[in-house]
């Protein structure tokens, strides 16, 4: 757990699942719980004082793992930090 600053000023423990607001621009890869796997450019990092359903991620999707076409690349999107498996930086 880290602890986050809110809006507020409160400093609040937060499980944020090693995400972090450096993180934010960088190039990464996310596997979600549901087995899909994502390359995005993270654009936000969403903290609230309850873990769900508010925290998340928010990103751009550089490619995905589904072959449904239901994920536009170069569109936002959001997920929330429960739904994340595992992440890797990939780059700037």
């Amino acid at each position: 757990m880290q602890p986050l600053s809110t809006h507020t000023g409160k400093v609040m423990p937060v499980d944020t699942r090693g995400f972090n607001q450096g993180y934010v621009g960088k190039r990464m890869r996310v596997e979600l719980t549901d087995g899909e796997s994502l390359e995005i450019r993270l654009h936000e990092l969403t903290v609230c004082a309850k873990p769900e359903p508010c925290c998340g991620i928010t990103y751009v999707l550089i490619s995905s793992s589904r072959s449904d076409g239901k994920r536009d690349k170069g569109t936002a999107y959001w997920n929330a930090l429960g739904n994340i498996e595992k992440f890797q930086i990939l780059g700037d």
